[in-house]
């Protein structure tokens, strides 16, 4: 009956069912953006004693609390494909909920007991780890050629969002509130996406065509009994899925080249130094002495990254994934320039007081260029690039990578700063940045409205020019 009134209230064959489809599956991916943004405003809390008897968090274990949800991801990432193949797309991230609202409701009842906030940080990472292989797969299932990147930013978009929502409800509401408001994301995600149907792309790949024809028109939303318009994507989804190439060397050599392209988009995201700006941003501008509140510049980092991601998406479609990539690298390197020399003045002893705003201009910049190409790209490009019957594993081992990652990262960052100086860290990072520049321009095919057939074909000519050279 929701589904009669949805098409109703939409002219037909629009594309807002496909729209609100994958928004609302990107809506548990506002639950990892809460994870990740909450430590911003917890952990200065859980660092200040509020009596003369309780002990405060040490800077070591709130590492570690920051660090346990990057570490529960990836373990949660590594069965989420084949799960999500046995059990479906849309049930999994069902399930999920669970976990979702048990880990948050531990935090709550945890108050300091280092324990209990491992235990709730690494369930939590679990859960986020799982959603970051199934939301993209399904996004990109559910979507038109023409919308794929465009729903492919949802789940990032939805990342952005959860983090700007931490940052401005740690700026005005105590820590348990800041808790029990995060708590309230897996609910409200668990109500509003029952209601979505199952990719069809894997109600086909099941054998049940009925269910997979009436999933595509209610997201194509074409009347069920004029189905005539869905017939030819639903005989395409079926080709993709019956392809079966002619020798094995063939599908190794295109799994190790479409693993090639999407590990490397991963590593160079995150060690472009995302997440170390993410986890410390308040005493980042605290190191900076910057003449704004930390708190406040957090906040409008946080703005700032949700309107890059939602601009990325209305254009992603239209200026193609390699070109965003490649000036998202270039701009993010000059930014790390720019805090590298503003640090090393710093250290230096000259008198910067003049210059204060750099910190904040130059991470806004590269929450930008961050948010326009890096952040969200990678995730969907791995599901782009990958066959029907690959992308599960291809998923999972990208996930998981991007996950270690993520905990190497937030675990090295404090330490670089510590043993080598924020000067020499974010110069590292600029070069880094423009190593990825250099990778992306050489080896990441476009994938911008092509077929999967295409991107195949495209990926074994490159394949087969590297083994030329």
């Amino acid at each position: 009956m929701k589904r009669c009134v949805v098409r109703k209230m939409m002219p037909h064959g629009s594309k807002w069912p496909q729209r609100l489809a994958a928004c609302l599956a990107a809506l548990v991916a506002l639950c990892n953006g809460s994870l990740e943004g909450w430590t911003s405003p917890a952990l200065p809390h859980l660092q200040t004693p509020r009596n003369d008897t309780e002990g405060i968090i040490s800077d070591d274990e709130a590492s570690w609390i920051g660090s346990l949800a990057p570490l529960g991801a990836l373990f949660g990432a590594l069965p989420s494909g084949y799960l999500a193949g046995r059990f479906g797309r849309r049930f999994l991230l069902l399930l999920l909920t669970v976990p979702l609202s048990l880990g948050w409701i531990t935090i709550i009842l945890a108050g300091q007991s280092l324990a209990l906030l491992y235990t709730a940080r690494f369930i939590l990472g679990l859960t986020m780890g799982a959603t970051t292989v199934i939301t993209p797969i399904y996004n990109e299932e559910i979507a038109e050629i023409n919308l794929r990147g465009e729903l492919g930013t949802y789940m990032d978009l939805s990342i952005t969002i959860g983090i700007l929502y931490m940052y401005a409800v740690g700026a005005f509401v105590p820590y348990i509130w800041l808790c029990i408001l995060a708590a309230i994301i897996p609910v409200l995600f668990g109500i509003t996406f029952f209601w979505m149907p199952e990719s069809p792309v894997y109600l086909l790949s099941k054998g049940r065509k009925i269910e997979a024809e009436k999933s595509l028109c209610w997201l194509r939303n074409v009347d069920i009994y004029n189905t005539h318009q869905v017939l030819e994507e639903l005989n395409g989804i079926q080709k993709s899925l019956e392809i079966v190439l002619p020798s094995e060397s063939v599908p190794k050599s295109s799994l190790f080249r479409i693993l090639e392209v999407v590990f490397g988009l991963m590593i160079f995201q995150q060690l472009s130094g995302i997440n170390a700006v993410i986890f410390y941003t308040v005493d980042i501008f605290k190191a900076s002495k910057s003449t704004l509140s930390p708190y406040l510049s957090t906040l409008i980092i946080g703005i700032v990254q949700v309107l890059a991601t939602y601009i990325a998406a209305l254009f992603m479609d239209h200026i193609g994934r390699r070109v965003l990539l490649i000036l998202s690298d270039i701009f993010m390197a000059v930014c790390h320039l720019a805090l590298a020399m503003y640090f090393y003045f710093s250290a230096q002893g000259s008198d910067l007081s003049s210059w204060s705003w750099v910190p904040l201009v130059a991470l806004n910049v590269f929450i930008i260029a961050y948010s326009v190409g890096f952040g969200p790209i990678p995730w969907f490009m791995m599901v782009e690039l990958s066959t029907n019957e690959a992308k599960g594993l291809v998923s999972a081992l990208a996930v998981s990578l991007n996950w270690t990652l993520v905990f190497i990262v937030t675990k090295v960052f404090t330490l670089m700063l510590s043993k080598l100086g924020p000067a020499e860290t974010y110069g590292a990072l600029c070069v880094i940045c423009v190593a990825g520049c250099v990778f992306v321009t050489f080896c990441v095919p476009e994938t911008r409205g092509k077929t999967k057939e295409e991107i195949q074909n495209v990926l074994q000519k490159s394949h087969n020019v590297q083994q030329a050279t």
